[in-house]
């Protein structure tokens, strides 16, 4: 299965005001595969509701941008979906991102 989305970037430290650095989020845009697709519900959670984890890889082709920031990668958008990224595997150009939970915190507006 083909994928086509957005990575998020957590980058640290740039500086906004002289003297002021803040963390902010960065958002590309990158194609690859679907290489394992896997999801379970977890009954066992203290929520009224199932929880939904995935166990999914998603292999990116990386540009200089990824190869350098790996370390930053915190989620992805797989259909409509932001999914907190669990683990990265390198194997450069290639970036195996696993995915585990919805990512339910802020991501940066669009311009």
């Amino acid at each position: 299965m083909k994928f086509a989305g957005y990575v998020g970037f957590w980058i640290t430290s740039d500086e906004t005001k002289p003297g002021i650095f803040e963390d902010h989020m960065v958002e590309k845009y990158y194609t690859g595969d679907v290489t394992r697709a896997y999801n379970k519900w977890d009954s066992r959670s203290e929520a009224t509701t199932d929880k939904l984890s995935v166990n999914n890889q998603i292999s990116i082709l990386g540009d200089l941008f990824a190869q350098e920031n790996w370390p930053s990668i915190k989620y992805v958008v797989w259909n409509n979906i932001c999914w907190k990224v669990k683990t990265v595997k390198i194997s450069f150009p290639r970036l195996t991102l696993e995915i585990g939970e919805v990512w339910n915190e802020q991501r940066p507006e669009k311009t």
